[in-house]
């Protein structure tokens, strides 16, 4: 049996009025790409490529899938950017703020990693695929192994006593004696 394909471009956010109705164990399949995925302030992905499924669960939908992409960082050692690959899975779950059927709103979820259901009956997978997509990226990201390191040129230091410190020098002098 195929699965109801649902495919997104440029876009996160899933209307489940209809998956919501359906009974425990309707499943729909998930594929979206994102030209373009803001990860923080400063840190961006690109070409990012997810497929997952969306199941209907007891309280709400479960998903899961998978998140690829491309997010430019910055090298440690060299501090030069460069693109680099990541991919990681997940697994969300999502509750309804408002009765599919009736209406009425429900009671929202205590646990923080549980995401909700807006009263237009849309999920919105864009901070999981953020959370994830930040997970996902190396700790300290070295843009290869030939990475040189840190390269700067740095002044010759001349071996004569510094101005500035001569005042220095004299307070030594004069404790000295």
């Amino acid at each position: 049996m195929a699965l109801h394909l649902l495919k997104l471009v440029d876009d996160t956010v899933v209307n489940v009025a209809q998956l919501l109705k359906q009974p425990v164990g309707a499943a729909r399949a998930l594929e979206a790409h994102l030209g373009r995925f803001q990860l923080d302030v400063d840190l961006w992905a690109r070409d990012v490529e997810v497929s997952g499924r969306l199941i209907r669960i007891e309280t709400g939908i479960l998903v899961q899938g998978t998140v690829r992409g491309i997010a430019t960082l910055e090298c440690v050692r060299c501090l030069e950017e460069f693109d680099a690959p990541f991919e990681g899975q997940f697994d969300a779950e999502f509750w309804p703020s408002i009765e599919v059927r009736t209406g009425l709103p429900l009671p929202l979820p205590e646990d923080d990693e549980i995401f909700v259901i807006d009263h237009n009956h849309e999920m919105d997978l864009a901070e999981v695929l953020r959370q994830i997509s930040i997970v996902s990226l190396p700790m300290r990201p070295v843009c290869g192994d030939n990475c040189p390191g840190f390269q700067a040129e740095f002044p010759a230091v001349d071996a004569s006593e510094d101005d500035r410190l001569a005042v220095l020098r004299r307070l030594l002098d004069e404790t000295s004696e």
